[in-house]
């Protein structure tokens, strides 16, 4: 069968082919036009639809149409609009070229794999950084400089007349009332016993070689007494050890004791007094003069102030240090013997020496327990008018820098002795938990240092370490504690500092 005659021409006819009339076209002039009585009227402020020349449609009926899909009886049978402003609804002119396309879902695996993986590295930064333990950023200590409270200055009782020094052994200078030397009569026989145990030493408990006597020592033992000196008997024909002659020296203050050590061992007191300035040199005490070994002559002097070295090195001795503490001793030859020095009867007393010749002088040490710690108090007292008021300076003395050793707060509690920082901006200081209580005496200061240890701590009150505090007596130690807590990192923090959490921020 030959080509459908009515089969719509090609492109190339139409390109061709401007004038034959399309055998399919109706010629829109031949179509009856209804009367124009059925027609609707026009709204006069419509806008009104001219008729297209004839000759336009002539010529547009003339040429094939390019979209060959369109039913041109359906187009001609709807009434067309009578207003442009009536919305037309849209027809379906022929086949729907999309409807057989497929349609692409968004639960696709191209869509899903990416959104998953986006949705596992999220929720993993975001569980790391919440999650990761603060190792990298753990918050930092620093400890604070801390002053610590200086004891008062001391205000020794001082006596109204000679003259008086005092000291805390360790814990500061030599107080002194004066500087102006004065006779220390038997006090003297402290440099004899240490220039003697110098020469001739004692361990403690040794006896030292022996000294015998004859019927020349006893008269001369009664030529001192009638000469108004300090002396004791010996036992004629019998003999005493060098300790027990110490004894009579320092405990009975025999003037006949101390000159048969020194001349033991120095053919003169001249001899004897520059062996006895060469020692007091040696061991850096000034301020005293010796001419004899007994303190019988009035040039043996010394500043209040110069005595109190003597009693130190005098009491470091064990054998001197032994002697001086005895209320009384016995000797053969003078029997019973007691201690010249009255103070003895008290509490903590531990001795030395008394001196008179024109005035009355005491050297003495006292142990005073402050708390748990022992502090050893060295006093002098010179040309007192009597024994009684000699001693009463002395114990006047004793009281009152007892009263000033009394331990106070070196460092209180509460005092600031650190401050805790962490990376994400929070602050809070460490604290004293108690007073560190130490013996300071005459502006006397301690020495404090910190040791900090903060762990995992993070509430406020937990100790984070110690603060020791030392002195020139004792020392203490106190915990110091958080002022607060620690607030941890919000997450908003972590999640914007995932470097700093790994430890990678350098």
């Amino acid at each position: 069968m030959g080509p459908d005659a009515t089969a719509p021409p090609s492109r190339r006819a139409l390109r061709t082919s401007t004038t034959a009339p399309h055998p399919i076209v109706d010629d829109a002039a031949q179509t009856p036009v209804e009367a124009a009585g059925d027609a609707p009227q026009a709204d006069p402020s419509e806008p009104v639809l001219d008729d297209a020349p004839a000759e336009v449609v002539a010529a547009q009926s003339s040429r094939y149409p390019a979209l060959t899909w369109v039913d041109e009886s359906r187009v001609s049978s709807t009434a067309a609009p009578a207003s442009l402003a009536v919305d037309a609804a849209p027809v379906a002119t022929g086949t729907d070229l999309l409807a057989g396309a497929p349609r692409r879902s968004i639960f696709r695996p191209g869509v899903l794999a990416p959104v998953f993986v986006i949705l596992a590295v999220t929720g993993a930064y975001v569980a790391t950084t919440l999650l990761w333990p603060l190792y990298a950023v753990a918050p930092q200590i620093e400890a604070v400089a801390v002053q610590p409270v200086a004891a008062a200055a001391a205000t020794p009782a001082w006596p109204t007349e000679g003259g008086a020094a005092i000291t805390v052994a360790g814990a500061g200078g030599i107080l002194s009332s004066s500087s102006e030397a004065e006779s220390i009569a038997s006090i003297t026989k402290v440099v004899t016993a240490l220039v003697v145990l110098d020469e001739m030493p004692l361990a403690a408990g040794e006896a030292g070689p022996d000294f015998a006597f004859t019927a020349a020592d006893r008269r001369q033992y009664w030529a001192d007494r009638a000469a108004g000196e300090s002396a004791l008997d010996v036992p004629v024909g019998g003999t005493l050890s060098e300790y027990q002659m110490l004894e009579g020296l320092l405990v009975g203050s025999a003037n006949n004791y101390a000159d048969r050590l020194a001349g033991n061992l120095y053919p003169s007191d001249a001899v004897f007094a520059s062996a006895a300035r060469s020692w007091l040199t040696t061991h850096g005490i000034s301020g005293i003069t010796i001419e004899d070994p007994s303190g019988i002559v009035a040039g043996n002097a010394a500043t209040p102030e110069s005595l109190i070295p003597l009693a130190i090195k005098a009491l470091e001795n064990p054998v001197i240090a032994e002697i001086v503490a005895k209320p009384e001793v016995d000797l053969p030859g003078a029997g019973r013997v007691e201690n010249t020095n009255d103070l003895l009867d008290d509490p903590g007393v531990v001795g030395l020496k008394t001196g008179t010749l024109d005035a009355y002088n005491l050297l003495a040490a006292k142990d005073i327990a402050i708390g748990d710690t022992t502090v050893r108090v060295f006093g002098s007292v010179l040309g007192q008018p009597d024994r009684a008021t000699r001693d009463a300076a002395m114990r006047s003395l004793f009281a009152q820098i007892e009263t000033e050793l009394q331990p106070e707060p070196s460092v209180p509690a509460g005092t600031r002795v650190g401050t805790i920082e962490t990376a994400w901006g929070e602050s809070v200081d460490v604290v004293t938990a108690d007073d560190a209580t130490v013996v300071l005496w005459n502006g006397g200061a301690a020495t404090p240092a910190t040791d900090f240890s903060l762990g995992d701590a993070v509430d406020e009150g937990a100790a984070v370490g110690t603060l020791v505090v030392t002195g020139p007596l004792d020392a203490d130690s106190v915990e110091v504690r958080l002022s607060g807590d620690i607030e941890p990192p919000s997450p908003w923090w972590r999640l914007t500092h995932p470097l700093e959490l790994l430890g990678l921020s350098g």
